[in-house]
């Protein structure tokens, strides 16, 4: 007898709900997608315990009857396609049969429907993918499904889970890419008895928008609106300057499904062109209409990537389109204060200046010695100038890196800048080369660090207190993790639904900016939170560093010297917190072997 065995339908419905249901967020995506389909225009979702203890999903839409509340639990039933040539046009979000029996395979899962004609309507239990019973119900029209106990059978993935707060992230970013999508579609989600956020229906996408991300990211956002042969596009995007650190706020849609696609992406980034820097996202909400079948939606197991069939015409109407969009629209103006001083001004917007004197004498009294702890004001931060002290107890230099060499500062003598980045100097053993933002970001990230080791932190207080609106999910994320802020010198109290005040920053950070800075550092800390689950006040202090020297800044050489006295007293003075290189020893060995002087 052979080997080969045809699997029974648990054991493919497990296999298929591995590749479908990947997370909680996965089944909210999956059953709300349903809940769309059946023309509802209000849904709730309920989440308990990140939705491992639960996940329910409620809506008016049409409902179905007693077969049909059977026949949608069995594998690849769908009333969505019909043919095979179906595949290729299509209309619904959901088509293939694989979600609920998928879902119902790795928890235990009630549904209960009835359609609006019908006096009373059904109710199913499954059990790890086996019907428990079913029975006659009284129900409001529509559907509810509840999903317990998510991946009880299978103990391994829940293993894989992340913490309780990513998965609540990821459940409230699926919900925000299908509520933006349908606008016209009433959306609810409530945690833990909670209400995070209850959006009605609109017309215009623009109260959605400012529902989730604020209401001066939607004061930023200028209309586009174009046709073509083949595509038409609608939506949103931000003017000229209005940028993000992260791709988290460039939204597409393609037929109304929230998607990604290398093709979408490069049409915005070329279509704002030399608008938009290196690491800079501008937030965009664009709708793409086309043929469905120009589009492949069946790439995915998620249905989150698609394949354009001339992904090159796709990327030029986009880029088109939102350079017409951007050429249209009024240039933005900005109020400045008269007392804030030109160097401020010019910095804030990234324009080099000098004054035709030397960069030296710029800052009163930097020719002469030193006598006592002055602050030096340097575009983004602030730079200490001490007197350098050598030390007299136990030196340290053995623990750090042999192939460093790294001197002490007194036997450093700078020689020039490079680029308006790096740091040369010579040392008794050969030449060392400094970036300044890498370096500066070490001394910002102990120094904070320090202060929130000690038992009272230092802090200095905002005369004027700073007002900041963020994100849904930033306010949020900030609420989870407010201790860690104040540990490190925040004092952060909320202010409304999507506003916080910010009254005191840690000693040392610069007020410059503070509210780029700050939406700029939750960014990078959702990031961080996504890849390994942990935020602390590390991750905290790293993303604070951004307020460090940027390259192009230029740097007098009392300020050089400043930074380096103030390298030269951290524990890891040769890389940044981000593990980049912070000095490089190039020493006269190697330059002589590179010049041929020695072999």
């Amino acid at each position: 007898m052979g080997c080969i065995k045809i699997l029974s339908d648990a054991i493919s419905n497990r296999i298929a709900a591995g590749e479908v249901i990947e997370r909680p967020a996965s089944v909210v995506k999956e059953l709300v997608e349903n809940s769309i389909d059946a023309e509802a225009v209000k849904i709730t979702v309920q989440v308990e315990n990140a939705g491992t203890k639960l996940i329910s999903v409620t809506d008016n839409g049409r409902g179905m009857d007693s077969d049909d509340a059977l026949l949608c639990l069995e594998p690849h039933a769908t009333s969505k396609i019909s043919h095979a040539e179906d595949i290729n046009r299509i209309y619904t979000l959901g088509f293939r049969g694989e979600a609920l029996p998928s879902i119902a395979s790795v928890s235990r899962l009630r549904l209960r429907t009835r359609r609006h004609d019908d006096i009373e309507g059904s109710e199913v239990l499954i059990e790890g993918g086996k019907f428990a019973e079913t029975n006659p119900a009284g129900c409001a029209p529509g559907t509810e499904i509840n999903v317990r106990e998510l991946f009880f059978n299978t103990p391994a993935r829940r293993k894989f889970l992340h913490s309780r707060s990513t998965e609540e992230r990821h459940i409230q970013e699926t919900l925000w890419g299908l509520a933006l999508g349908h606008p016209a579609v009433s959306f609810e989600l409530i945690m833990d008895g909670k209400t995070v956020f209850s959006s009605p229906c609109c017309k215009s996408l623009l109260p959605r928008i400012q529902t989730f991300f604020g209401k001066e990211l939607q004061d930023n956002l200028i209309p586009v609106d174009a046709s073509g042969p083949a595509y038409r596009i609608s939506g949103f995007i931000a003017r000229h300057g209005f940028t993000k650190n992260s791709r988290r706020e460039q939204r597409v849609f393609v037929n109304s499904r929230p998607v990604e696609s290398p093709s979408v992406f490069a049409g915005i980034r070329d279509g704002y062109g030399s608008l938009s820097h290196d690491g800079r996202y501008p937030p965009v909400f664009i709708f793409l209409d086309m043929d469905p079948a120009l589009v492949d939606v069946n790439v995915h197991p998620a249905k989150r990537e698609v394949r354009f069939r001339e992904s090159r015409e796709v990327t030029s109407f986009i880029s088109s389109s939102i350079r017409d969009a951007l050429r249209n629209s009024q240039a933005p103006t900005v109020s400045v204060s008269r007392d804030l001083p030109l160097r401020s001004i010019l910095a804030g917007a990234d324009i080099s200046y000098a004054p035709k004197k030397n960069v030296q004498d710029s800052i009163g009294g930097l020719g002469k010695a030193v006598e006592s702890d002055i602050k030096i004001p340097v575009r983004g931060s602030q730079l200490e100038v001490r007197p350098f002290k050598p030390q007299t107890g136990p030196s340290n230099t053995a623990e750090r890196p042999v192939e460093q060499d790294f001197e002490s500062v007194s036997e450093l003598r700078i020689l020039a800048f490079l680029d308006k980045t790096y740091i040369l100097a010579s040392s008794a053993n050969g030449l060392v080369i400094i970036d300044q933002h890498a370096a500066h970001e070490r001394v910002m990230f102990e120094r904070i660090l320090d202060s929130a080791g000690k038992s009272r932190t230092l802090s200095q207080k905002l005369l004027i207190p700073s007002a900041i609106e963020l994100s849904r999910s930033e306010v949020m994320f900030l609420e989870k993790h407010r201790k860690h802020f104040m540990a490190l010198g925040f004092e952060i109290e909320s202010f409304g639904a999507n506003t916080i005040i910010i009254n005191s920053i840690p000693d040392g950070l610069h007020q410059d900016n503070l509210k780029g800075l700050f939406s700029d550092m939750l960014a990078d800390l959702m990031d961080e939170g996504k890849s390994n689950g942990k935020i602390d006040e590390a991750a905290i202090a790293r993303a604070a560093c951004r307020n460090s020297v940027k390259a192009n800044d230029l740097l007098s050489f009392e300020e050089a010297r400043s930074l380096l006295h103030q390298l030269s007293r951290c524990e890891l003075p040769f890389s940044c917190p981000h593990g980049r290189p912070a000095v490089i020893n190039i020493s006269f060995k190697e330059l002589e072997k590179r010049f041929g002087r020695r072999k």
